[in-house]
């Protein structure tokens, strides 16, 4: 440890002013300081006197010459005690704040002087101080009385108090050197030190940290274990300075500071347990310490003197700063205060066992990972508490830091959770998906009585399985298994329930007790729980959904929004879910009432949750909460709750019964037990849950027979009531069992009544009820248990008869067979489908149908999907390709081949492919080939081995029955496949098979694996090696990749272009060394000169010096004009060279413009002659002359020459001819004027000065008139003189060559033009349209498209004109030329019309009044927005039409909804392909979940009643189906709206009407509805019967039958279809269809129910038919449904007064009064 001198906060002086008190507070803001002068100065962290106040006396009144002796604070800083010499303790509050009023909230009157304060940490309420009396006293803040602790046994003073680190022990030392321990926990007196020190030694000074010390005025520290015994001396005897007075523990206890006169001695703790004097500081002019103590961070020591000096040294081994947010000081090696920067708020970590703090991490600025070399410390700023867990870093850990009351921790699949506060590991597990969303702790306090804290950690064990594991009790709570990969879990803060998300986006939530799973949602891309509640916020697409009760998932809250859920923010009392829309954040406020009942439910607080729902408005979700609300406090016996919630949700009888139940509980007699403990309390709550076994024994414990039979038959549970009875010998039993008789009569149990009739005896009667009661099959089985009673013939053939009509065939048989008539009970045996029974019957009787029975058996079971049981029927019955087919499709495919085997071939022969591909897709190729080559098609055994890579077996198929044509294309097309696919090596091979090299190398040049393409080429194609290395090397160098383009450059023997590759990217060496080692010495000497020219100026030259190319280096320095360097290479090494250097400097000096010294150059050079040229090419005359005369006369008549040259540029002929002559050179002047056509000039200089001349100068001058004729003077005077001499059509030419190139101005060149067709149209009349047309034409390249047109229309050429306007989209003038021939305005239009349909301009189409054309346009573009706007302008017909056009689209689209909305807004056609597609679509809707009922139909209304009209027999069968889809739709739109009207007898009966249409509806669906419906109308036998053949469907679901056909008591005289398709899913999850089993199963106990459906008579048989039958079973006699229920109607009829349909007056009634409106054509009604 280091202290350093932070700065003093009172100066002190010369006088006496002793320090004699300092305390820091708890939370280290305040500092007090007391002294002699009694005012106590308070300081903040920072040293800055804050305030200060003077204490008062104890007696007012009397002397004020008192001493402050100690001071303390309170641990939560509040308070101050402080300690007087005039007998009294004052405690003040001072609050947290500077700037709160002070107070002296307690005080305690002593008899003598107060001489030290302690206020430990586990007495809060209470304070320990010493007297000078030799007494320790307790000092009580509630009730501000003291009492002694203890008295010394002689009264010797106390002069010093200490404190345990952890506040459960107190010292005290005495002024006789004694010491003792108080321990507030075990004893009043723990033990008495001994001080190693002479009789007499006062213990001036104590101090408690890891060891005890004590000294004194005797120069020793005396350092004690925690048991008393000395462990350690220090000794300083002989120096006076060295008496201690004052001393103080560092906070982390392995510190001590002594205070002695003149500074003061700091010990240290080491890790071999022994003490060490590390720091003595000697302070001159100090004085006497008379006071220290540490700040409870331990970050500085305050230190007081007798003269009133105040220092504070900062106690700090370094500090760092981390991330620039917090600093960190190293007290100690153990101990580091934190302190963050923005807020101030500091805190002090530190190891318990003394280690060094090596490392620290800070997470989230509030997370806390601290590392020692053995343990590891944690914790969270925000709720300051720390842990510190033995651990050896691996330096691999991995931390979650998410839980604000515990860390996890990851290492090597180890999960380990530490609770922050506790210095132990909560709990450990293992799983190696360590990801922040695969873990979820769930940390809970107890806060309701009875329950217990909660800890539990919900992990992955593997992929598909999660664990919620209790870390209190180290037990598995639940395991959650699943099918598919998850994603994402969390608990629920009660640990009760868990969210899990699959990576099929679909969410799920976990009963963790009861271990049942419900799906929530599907596509779920954000979930949470709501923070502090069981509230589930989910997002799927464009929907938020919210669970305010987990108990009901069904019942969500759904949000329509936009953009993605964020997060959730929950405040006091406002719960938001904030979701981001891009650029924007909204929020969508949640109901905090429901949230707030959650939490009211989970602390048990009924009253409050009561109070949330009674202020809320009765929804679904609401009753969801009432029924959770009604459970949970029965649950827990809060009966008047319950009551309350059964009252809310309209459950009458349940309010009513515990409305008994509490009356019984306040009236319990004084005599009996109280409340819910009185037995028959307890009873009829047994009876409320069924528990009846349980009632009973209750009741029959306490006496109460008579109420125990009572309970049973109210009701009715007359066996149980009976049984009571009988057991204890009840007087009224016979009276009893009478009764139970006489009410199965009156409840038509007739099976019962039987039985109790057969019990006594009497089996006839028996008999009768049986048969009475429509039971056949007991009345046959009385009378088989009774084989030896003598019955009637009549009598037996009656129930032969009853079991017939029942359907019961296969007891009819046996029965029939008991009688001895086989040949009704073989025909009994196949009606019922028993054909077992019936084979063996016949084998007996009637042999030669054993095989018929048999065919007709594998038959049936084929139709009812057992096709595997089928087969042994076919063979047995010798058909051998129904066995087949039966064994195919029951994948019985060994069985297959062996019957195939055993058949005919040409039996056999359609079944061979359908093995073959079995066997392929089995990967058994060799018995797949066979069946291939067996249905001759080895083309598909080829493939099948192309498939799977297998060449030679395919080779060897293709070679026997293919020939090489046809092999090489199938090859061909699956090396292609092949080579798409990416199997690049299969692929050649195929490729290398057929002979097609080259399609192989093309194969691989495009993937680029260009190795394998090389060895290709060399393989098959060497004539083309290096022409294919030659293009990769190019392609290689385009991609930057030289070396490689260099190989395959050099491998094809072309070096040079490598080099040229090196060279231009200035890869110069390389290009070196090819040139070097391919082109010799000659190749390196070029490309060293390249090289130079790269590099430029005299670092150029040098390159070519230095590589010994003189030569090359002297014409380098000269092409970069480093002429210096050239002379001197010259001059050194080749003189010969000199003039040539002096030529190219003059050249150079020229290009500069220092032309004279260009001329002096040029002169050296020995080349006058070049700056003669230079000269001339200046124009300088004089100078080229000057130059000329001295060095080259010869050149005087070149300058002359040169200078006429330059004036006859100039125009100035005169003075150039007179040059050309002085420098005799008169045939130039000649050529001069013949140039310029002066023929008069040439021939004049040609007379005066070259007379030989004048001769060719005439024939010259006659040519060029004859033949020149490219100039517009020459043509137009060509034209002229063939115009006048009446050649007009070569006029006519010559005036047409004149084009742009001639005359610029079109005006100009459009009246030469005229010409021409002027004189066509006067001289060469048939020439008027060639000549028209050529001029069109150039107008027309020109841009000048209205001239063109123009040209035409003014000779007439209308439909020429009327061309080009097309032509050039001159629509507007093309109507203008056509507006005189109506046949050329027709031609216009249709022209403009096939030009809008080309450019998709469907607009433009409608304004020209081409309707039709441009809705086939917006068809085409799928505008159908267009194509009805159109459509309806085109009439009713056209409109319907589009609509069926735009809703076909729609399905092909797969959108369903806008399909029947675009039907149902614009109507539908009247043709037979509309109908059968209204059919389809109606069939679709059915089969959707999309709502579209009432829309489709009223789409199948209108199209019936439009059919209807005008019926034909065309339609008729379309028109059936029609109708029949009507009724249904409307059935279901109905049904929907008596639902939402609450009618639920139409409802139900509605239901009920949708069962005769089962082959088009999904069945399981409508059986549940029908049930369901029932059940709550109380139609219990119906409910029953529905219910029933919905748990049969669902099972033929699960066995994936196809078609279930099922018989039950009723169906068969009715007209619900008993055979129909099997659905593909289920309508119910199975945790729906296990409460419906639970619900028939609970039923079926009740003897009142009776699994038959309800009959009526038939009006014109008088047969006992189903009720809600159309047709009657018997006589065919039809009847009209009701248009409210579907219900046939009966006599009380009533009907529409518009569409006349009727209806069963009570129902219509019912719901005319609701809707006002007719249910068939929706018309409306008064009621």
């Amino acid at each position: 440890m280091q202290l350093r001198h932070g700065r003093s906060l009172m100066p002190g002086g010369t006088q006496i002013d002793k320090v004699t008190a300092l305390a820091w507070s708890p939370n280290s803001r305040r500092l007090a300081v007391a002294t002699l002068s009694r005012i106590v100065n308070l300081f903040d962290e920072n040293g800055e006197l804050k305030d200060r106040f003077a204490t008062k006396p104890g007696d007012p009144k009397g002397s004020k010459h008192y001493a402050v002796t100690s001071m303390v604070f309170s641990s939560d800083s509040t308070k101050l005690a402080i300690g007087q010499s005039d007998e009294i303790v004052f405690i003040y509050k001072l609050g947290l704040d500077w700037g709160e009023k002070k107070s002296i909230c307690n005080k305690f009157q002593e008899a003598s002087s107060v001489v030290s304060i302690i206020w430990p940490l586990s007495r809060q309420q209470e304070i320990f101080y010493g007297l000078t009396e030799g007494k320790v006293k307790i000092g009580q803040l509630r009730t501000n009385r003291s009492h002694t602790v203890y008295a010394h046994g002689s009264g010797s003073a106390v002069v010093s108090l200490a404190s345990s680190t952890d506040g459960f022990s107190c010292l005290a030392g005495h002024l006789d050197g004694s010491i003792y321990n108080k321990c507030f926990v075990v004893r009043p007196v723990l033990y008495y030190l001994q001080p190693s020190c002479v009789a007499g030694t006062v213990p001036l000074v104590i101090a408690w940290g890891k060891a005890i010390a004590v000294a004194g005025p005797d120069c020793k520290v005396t350092l004690y274990d925690s048991n008393g015994v000395v462990s350690q001396n220090f000794e300083y005897s002989g120096k006076v300075s060295h008496e201690f007075c004052s001393g103080s523990f560092h906070p982390s206890g392995d510190t001590l500071a002594l205070g002695h006169f003149g500074g003061f001695k700091i010990f240290s703790w080491d890790q071999s347990g022994r003490w060490n004097l590390i720091l003595d500081n000697v302070v001159e002019n100090l004085y006497t310490v008379s006071a220290l103590t540490w700040n409870p961070d331990g970050s500085q020591l305050a230190v007081g003197t007798l003269c009133g000096k105040l220092d504070v040294f900062d106690s700090c081994m370094r500090r760092q700063r981390y991330l620039g947010k917090f600093e960190l000081t190293y007290i100690t090696k153990s101990q580091v205060l934190i302190t963050k920067l923005a807020v101030g708020i500091k805190t002090v970590i530190g190891s318990q066992f003394g280690l060094e703090i090596t490392k620290i991490n800070i997470y989230n600025e509030q997370y806390l990972v601290a590392h020692t070399s053995g343990t590891i410390i944690l914790g969270n700023f925000e709720t300051g508490k720390i842990s510190e867990i033995s651990w050896h870093t691996s330096g691999n850990e991995k931390f979650l830091l998410e839980h604000p009351f515990a860390c996890i921790m990851y290492d090597a699949g180890e999960v380990v959770v530490i609770e922050y506060g506790f210095n132990e590991v909560l709990g450990t597990c293992r799983t190696e998906d360590f990801d922040p969303s695969l873990i979820s702790l769930s940390i809970t306090g107890s806060t309701i009585t009875g329950k217990d804290e909660i800890k539990r950690i919900a992990y992955l064990i593997d992929i598909q399985t999660i664990r919620v594991l209790d870390l209190l009790s180290g037990l598995t709570v639940g395991t959650a298994n699943h099918t598919c990969k998850i994603e994402w879990l969390a608990l629920n803060p009660q640990s009760t329930y868990l969210l899990f998300r699959d990576a099929k986006r679909q969410l799920h939530l976990f009963n963790i007790s009861s271990e049942e799973r419900t799906m929530l949602l599907n596509l779920c891309t954000f979930v949470q729980w709501v923070p502090g509640s069981d509230v589930i916020v989910a997002q799927n697409q464009n929907n938020l959904y919210v669970w305010y009760t987990i108990k009901n998932p069904e019942q969500a809250t759904i949000f329509q929004m936009k953009g993605e859920v964020t997060g959730i923010e929950r405040g006091q009392e406002r719960t938001e879910v904030i979701v981001s829309e891009g650029i924007n954040t909204v929020t969508y406020v949640l109901d905090e009432a429901l949230i707030e009942f959650g939490v009211a439910l989970e602390c048990l607080d009924y009253g409050r949750a009561v109070s949330i729902l009674e202020s809320l408005e009765f929804t679904a979700e609401i009753e969801a909460m009432w029924k959770q609300l009604a459970e949970k406090s029965f649950e827990n016996m809060e009966l008047a709750f319950a009551e309350r919630c059964y009252a809310a949700l309209g459950d009458v009888s349940k309010a009513r019964y515990l409305h008994k139940v509490n009356k019984l509980i306040e009236a319990s007699p004084p005599d009996q037990a109280v409340g819910a403990d009185n037995y028959l309390v307890k009873a009829k709550l047994a009876v409320l849950q069924h528990q009846w076994k349980i009632a009973e024994g209750i009741l029959l414990d306490h006496g109460s027979i008579a109420e125990s039979i009572q309970m049973y038959t109210e009701c009715h549970r007359w066996k149980e009531a009976i049984a009571v009875a009988k057991s204890q010998t009840y007087a009224g039993c016979e009276e009893l069992q009478d009764r139970y008789f006489k009410w199965l009569l009156q409840t038509n149990q007739d099976e019962e009544a039987g039985k109790v009739k057969e019990t006594e005896g009497d089996v006839l009667g028996a008999i009768d009820l049986f048969l009475d009661g429509g039971l056949p099959g007991c009345a046959a089985e009385c009378v088989q248990r009774h084989s030896t009673y003598q019955f009637q013939s009549d009598t037996l053939e009656r129930i032969a008869e009853a079991l017939v009509r029942a359907n019961m065939f296969e007891e009819a048989g046996k029965f029939l067979e008991l009688l001895h008539q086989f040949s009704r009970a073989k025909d009994a045996y196949v009606k019922g489908h028993s054909y077992s029974c019936a084979i063996d019957l016949a084998r007996r009787h009637f042999p030669s149908e054993a095989a018929r029975l048999e065919e007709e058996w594998g038959d049936w079971l084929v139709s009812k999907r057992q096709v595997d049981a089928a087969i042994s029927h076919f063979i047995e019955a010798g058909c051998g390709r129904k066995a087949i087919e039966s064994a195919l499709s029951a994948s019985q495919w060994q069985r297959a081949v062996y019957i195939v085997e055993t058949q005919d071939p040409k039996v056999s022969f359609p079944f061979y492919q359908r093995l073959a591909e079995h066997f392929e897709s089995t990967k058994q190729f060799a018995e797949a080939e066979k069946f291939f080559i067996q249905a001759k098609l080895p083309q598909r055994a080829i493939e099948m081995y192309l498939r799977c890579g297998r060449l030679q077996e395919a080779n060897k198929v293709s070679s026997k029955y293919l020939s090489s044509t046809e092999a090489s294309a199938l090859y061909l097309e699956w090396a292609g496949r092949l080579e798409a696919a990416g199997e690049l090596k299969e692929a050649e091979n195929l490729y290398v098979h057929a002979s097609e090299y080259d399609m192989a190398i093309n194969m691989y040049k495009k993937a680029r694996l260009f190795d394998d393409m090389l060895l290709l080429v060399s393989t098959y194609r060497k004539d083309s090696l290096n022409e294919t290395h030659l293009y990769l090397a190019e392609q290689l160098e385009k991609e930057g990749s030289y070396l490689e383009a260099e190989r395959h450059y050099l491998e094809a023997q072309d070096w040079k272009t490598c080099v040229k590759m090196f060279s231009q990217h200035g890869m110069w060496e390389d290009a070196m060394r090819v040139a070097k080692q391919f082109g010799g010495m000659q190749g390196a000497k070029q490309v060293a000169y390249a090289w130079a020219v790269s590099l430029g100026g005299e670092a150029g030259a040098n390159l070519l010096a230095k590589l010994g190319l003189v030569e090359q280096a002297l014409d380098y320095a000269l092409d970069s004009c480093a002429f210096d360097h050239a002379f001197d290479l010259c001059r050194s090494s080749i003189k010969s060279k000199l003039p040539e250097v002096h030529l190219r400097f003059a050249m150079s000096l020229e290009d500069e413009g220092r032309f004279g010294e260009a001329e002096d150059q040029f002169i050296k050079a020995g080349r006058p002659r070049e700056a003669i040229d230079m000269y001339l090419h200046q124009q300088d005359w004089q100078a080229a002359l000057r130059v000329a005369d001295l060095c080259e006369p010869a050149a005087i008549s070149d300058v002359r020459v040169a200078q006429a040259e330059h004036l006859l540029s100039k125009d100035e002929i005169s003075k150039a001819e007179t040059l050309f002559l002085k420098a005799k050179k008169p045939e130039r002047a000649i050529n001069m004027y013949k140039d310029r056509m002066r023929w008069e000039d040439a021939i004049r200089v040609a007379q005066a000065h070259l007379p030989i001349a004048v001769s060719d100068i005439h024939h010259e001058m006659a040519a060029y008139l004859h033949n020149h004729s490219e100039s517009l003077e020459a043509i137009l005077m060509r034209a002229k003189t063939m115009e006048n001499n009446r050649h007009y059509s070569e006029a006519i030419d010559f005036y047409l060559q004149v084009d742009r190139r001639h005359v610029t101005d079109f005006p100009e060149l459009q009246k030469i033009w005229e010409k021409a067709v002027t004189l066509a149209q006067a001289s060469v009349q048939t020439r008027l349209p060639e000549v028209v047309g050529t001029i069109a034409h150039k107008m027309t390249s020109m841009g000048k498209y209205e001239e063109a047109v123009k040209l035409y229309e003014d000779i007439d050429f209308h439909r020429e004109a009327v061309d080009m306007c097309i032509t050039f989209g001159l629509w507007d003038q093309a109507r203008k030329v056509a507006e005189s021939d109506p046949r050329l305005q027709q031609f216009v239009d249709e022209q403009y019309k096939e030009h809008l349909m080309k450019k998709g301009e469907a607009e433009q189409l409608a304004e020209i009044g081409n309707v039709s054309e441009a809705v086939e346009l917006y068809i085409q573009q799928s505008n159908w927005q267009k194509v009805h706007e159109l459509s309806s302008l085109l009439g009713p017909d056209s409109e319907r039409e589009s609509s069926f056009r735009h809703a076909k689209q729609c399905l092909e689209d797969m959108k369903l909804s806008e399909a029947v909305s675009v039907l149902a807004q614009y109507g539908v056609p009247m043709t037979i392909d509309a109908y059968e597609f209204c059919c389809s679509l109606a069939y679709q809707v059915l089969g959707s979940n999309e709502g579209l009922v009432e829309k489709m139909r009223d789409i199948l209304f209108q199209l019936f009643s439009n059919i209807s009209q005008t019926m034909t027999a065309t339609v008729c069968p379309i028109l059936m189906e029609i109708e029949k889809l009507l009724y249904i739709t409307n059935y279901l739109a109905l049904r929907q709206a008596a639902e939402a009207q609450d009618l639920p007898e139409i409802t139900a009966k509605l239901s009920v009407s949708l069962l005769r249409y089962i082959d088009v509806i999904s069945a399981d669906e409508a059986f549940y509805q029908a049930g369901i419906a029932c059940k709550k109308v109380g139609w219990q036998n119906m409910a029953f019967v529905y219910l029933n053949d919905y748990l049969d469907i669902a099972e033929s679901i699960e066995l994936q039958t196809g078609e279930c056909t099922f018989d039950t008591s009723g169906l068969d005289t009715s007209d619900i279809p008993r055979s129909f398709p099997v659905p593909q899913k289920h309508y119910l999850e199975e945790n729906q269809r296990e409460q419906v089993r639970d619900w028939l199963i609970q039923l079926s106990m009740d003897q009142q129910v009776e699994p038959v459906l309800p009959t009526r008579s038939c009006d014109r048989c008088s047969g006992e038919i189903y009720e809600a039958s159309l047709t009657c079973f018997y006589c065919k006699l039809e009847s009209k449904p009701c248009c409210v229920t579907g219900y046939p109607v009966l006599q009380h009829s009533q009907s529409c007064k518009y569409c006349e349909m009727p209806a069963n007056r009570s129902d219509w009634n019912n719901y005319i009064q609701r809707f006002k409106t007719c249910p068939w054509c929706r018309e409306k009604q008064h009621t």
